[in-house]
């Protein structure tokens, strides 16, 4: 709901960090839940959990890298003191799933929110021959389907298990994928085979969980992020340089001239997003993969 903020409250933090329109704010209804984001300690999960510390939330994030998660969550501890925790622990096992959310409930109470974020394949920048390259049709090898699918739609799905009885119980909650544009629209300018073919279901998945959810007060949303400022982005422009024996700088602009907008997303405006999907404001929004691209996609 919007509420007026008063002089004495506009000396007050969190009312400060509300999103202004006019002389309103808009409240989105999410302090005191609790959110659990995986991939919660660098890029886009970063902000995500930064957004929801400001907004009052109890966030929990989960990360494989300790070193990560530490310096994230020693900038939480500012924002929120009390209100954030970290766990060490891979999110593409349904066990480690399991123990997230079992810890987070007994640090903070019911889970609220779900937010999944893990990514599949990475392009390592530093290392010759390593990236899209070694995902091509002629290339992929069984095991590595089964990587993909485990890293993308089973720790997604491991998630929203885990958290969806405290959801059912409170008659309300939030469930929100981060994945990627090729979902609707596969890349042919990335020729790695693996997000192309498993970003789709997990687009599917998510759309099916809607629509079984519903009645209970959940919406589920799918994120399909396009043209955002990432470690992994900046990665590929290396990678993208080398290939073609081209500047960083030059494939940057490149790839910054295939974007309508003229320019890259940052990582904070995907968290405004997150933030209102997950908000009493979005409760009729439900069951949709929105791209998230600059004006990028094509697709109706």
């Amino acid at each position: 709901m919007f509420r007026r903020c008063g002089l004495s409250q506009r000396n007050n933090y969190h009312c400060r960090r509300r999103r202004r329109i006019g002389d309103l704010l808009m409240d989105y209804g999410i302090s005191g839940r609790v959110a659990i984001v995986s991939g919660g300690s660098r890029g886009i999960g970063r902000a995500i959990a930064t957004t929801f510390a400001h907004e009052g939330a109890k966030v929990v994030i989960a990360s494989r890298t300790l070193s990560n998660l530490e310096e994230t969550l020693a900038e939480l501890e500012e924002i929120a003191p009390g209100r954030v925790h970290g766990i060490a622990a891979s999110m593409t096992d349904p066990e480690s799933v399991a123990r997230v959310v079992a810890e987070s409930r007994d640090r903070f109470g019911p889970i609220s929110i779900a937010i999944s974020n893990v990514i599949g394949h990475v392009i390592d920048a530093a290392k010759e021959g390593s990236g899209p390259g070694a995902g091509t049709f002629e290339g992929m090898g069984t095991e590595a389907y089964r990587e993909e699918f485990t890293q993308l739609l089973i720790s997604s799905w491991a998630l929203a298990r885990a958290c969806v009885p405290d959801m059912q119980q409170q008659g309300w909650g939030r469930i929100c994928n981060i994945g990627s544009g090729v979902a609707r629209e596969p890349s042919t300018n990335l020729p790695h085979l693996l997000p192309n073919v498993v970003r789709a279901p997990v687009a599917g998945m998510h759309r099916l969980m809607a629509a079984r959810l519903a009645s209970d007060g959940i919406t589920v949303n799918n994120i399909l992020t396009g043209s955002i400022l990432t470690e992994r982005n900046r990665s590929y422009w290396v990678w993208l340089a080398r290939e073609r024996n081209i500047t960083v700088a030059e494939a940057t602009q490149d790839m910054t001239n295939r974007i309508p907008l003229g320019r890259f997303g940052e990582p904070s405006e995907m968290a405004a997003l997150v933030a209102f999907l997950c908000s009493d404001r979005a409760r009729m929004v439900t069951g949709q993969s929105i791209p998230v691209g600059g004006g990028g996609s094509a697709h109706l």
